[in-house]
């Protein structure tokens, strides 16, 4: 019980922070960085009650941290490449403050849930924690590779107004978010039961029914004819599956 009421007052604070932030700021920057970054309190209490050995919870704290290594690099150098920069354009002014809690809330209650047990696992890895490994680093290099190709893209002026159709992006449409989902995917294998799969298909739910919809009607408008050619001859977000 003391950890669920911990869990609660560290994420009802955050909830308080993104929402002054997103209020005061009229933008959805700082509601991505509070959302990601929530990771890292809520899976440090997981590993402070968990009664697992200290390889676990080091894999558990290094899975987190490289990831928001990464992420605050985009959301902050990168940002204006990504996706969510542009969401001010679509998202009513006064959704930022509600959609920031919501973030911070997903991210602290359902993406980190598989550390709640693996931070209880003891004894010698075994095929599931390697396998995690493996998964996280294909995730990370997917989800990083990308989003700096499209950077680079993006930052050549003989590229304007084109699609990046390049590297990752000749396999996705989204290999971004296709990287993204497989980290999560080795975040759930962590849990070393069925209960982990709550936070890949959350995240994977999250990109089909609102980021993917969302991205790709802005690059419509954008491309139109272009975009239709791309999006007939590449798959949407999971390599030549779909």
């Amino acid at each position: 019980m003391e950890l669920w009421i911990t869990q609660a007052v560290v994420i009802a604070a955050l909830s308080v922070c993104v929402f002054i932030s997103a209020s005061k700021s009229k933008d959805m920057h700082m509601a991505f960085i509070w959302g990601f970054n929530t990771l890292l309190p809520v899976s440090l209490v997981y590993c402070y009650f968990g009664q697992g050995d200290l390889a676990h919870k080091v894999l558990i704290m290094s899975f987190v941290i490289i990831y928001l290594i990464r992420m605050n690099i985009v959301l902050t150098v990168w940002y204006e490449n990504t996706a969510a920069a542009k969401l001010n354009e679509i998202v009513p002014p006064k959704q930022f403050a509600l959609l920031s809690i919501v973030l911070v809330n997903v991210f602290g209650w359902i993406y980190c849930l598989p550390f709640y047990w693996a931070a209880d696992m003891q004894g010698p890895f075994t095929y599931l924690e390697y396998t995690a490994i493996i998964v996280y680093i294909i995730g990370s290099i997917w989800h990083f590779g990308s989003d700096y190709q499209k950077r680079k893209f993006k930052q050549n002026p003989n590229n304007k107004g084109k699609i990046i159709n390049i590297g990752f992006w000749r396999y996705s449409r989204h290999p971004n978010y296709f990287g993204d989902f497989l980290i999560f995917v080795s975040f759930g294998l962590l849990a070393g039961n069925w209960w982990g799969v709550v936070a890949p298909l959350a995240n994977l739910m999250q990109y089909l029914s609102d980021a993917i919809p969302k991205s790709e009607e802005m690059a419509e408008k954008r491309y139109g004819n272009d975009w239709l050619e791309y999006k007939k001859n590449v798959k949407c977000l999971i390599p030549w599956v779909y």
